[in-house]
């Protein structure tokens, strides 16, 4: 009876090897076929228009409610709860603005190029890795990676700023665990980490309820959870405009810096 055991162990022995060495490598196509299955279907999220997300986020001791709204295909409008107001990021398919109270300045303020394109690049209301030859973007499969002791598939997507960020499947569900991007604000190179967990089937769309978020250099760590998202809802799209009475102040704004200059011409 031993020896017969001691020959079953040994035979699965060397079979485990065969069987590792003869297990199939999945090509970037196939990574992307089984995320989007996971996720939902692509064919779902391709029908998604519109999209709200409403939570929590915890930064730096301080619990903010956070509400965020986007339509298809780069808008989007983030709004945090203060005790004084509300602070906003949008991003209307042009340029980025803000309403920040905390800066000295409640009016709605233009963001700089750079923020606009980290935006443009992070507020699309699908994952970046869908259609993403369609909106050109460089999309490699990097290799796989041990990440907590969990075997992924990393994926890599460079978008058209020059942004890049790295996505982590996991191989057995297919599932997003992490992401780590790196983007250019006002000449600075930021670097973050995000920890995706909590997934849940809502509607038939698949998404993350809690996220982990690292800004690397800084001890800072912000913890985004979600308690609820809804689908397709009616949504005032004049939110993701800036408001025209203050583009006529910046019109303004502009003729008078331009004035100077036109009279030194004249001059010489």
């Amino acid at each position: 009876m031993r020896m017969k055991l001691y020959l079953l162990i040994l035979t699965l022995l060397f079979l485990l090897p065969i069987q590792a060495v003869s297990e199939e490598k999945l090509d970037l196509d196939q990574v992307l076929a089984k995320f989007y299955q996971a996720i939902g279907g692509k064919e779902k999220w391709n029908n998604l228009n519109t999209m709200t997300m409403e939570g929590t986020l915890k930064s730096r001791g301080t619990v903010m409610p956070i509400t965020a709204y986007y339509e298809k295909p780069y808008k989007c409008r983030v709004e945090f709860k203060l005790k004084d107001g509300v602070m906003a990021q949008v991003y209307g398919g042009y340029f980025g603005w803000q309403i920040n109270p905390l800066s000295g300045n409640p009016d709605p303020a233009p963001m700089p190029q750079s923020k606009t394109r980290y935006l443009r690049d992070t507020c699309g209301i699908e994952n970046s890795l869908i259609d993403y030859k369609q909106k050109g973007y460089k999309v490699k499969l990097l290799g796989e990676e041990k990440i907590k002791g969990k075997n992924t598939y990393k994926i890599s997507v460079k978008y058209k700023s020059g942004n890049l960020e790295t996505y982590y499947i996991d191989s057995e569900t297919f599932l997003i665990t992490r992401s780590v991007g790196l983007y250019d604000i006002e000449e600075a190179e930021m670097r973050t980490t995000t920890t995706f967990q909590d997934y849940k089937d809502t509607n038939g769309f698949v998404v993350p309820y809690f996220l982990t978020i690292q800004i690397h250099g800084t001890d800072a760590e912000e913890i985004l959870k979600i308690d609820k998202f809804a689908f397709n809802p009616d949504i005032d799209t004049t939110i993701f405009d800036f408001p025209k009475d203050k583009m006529i102040k910046m019109e303004s704004l502009e003729d008078a810096q331009q004035q100077p200059l036109q009279k030194k011409e004249q001059k010489k």
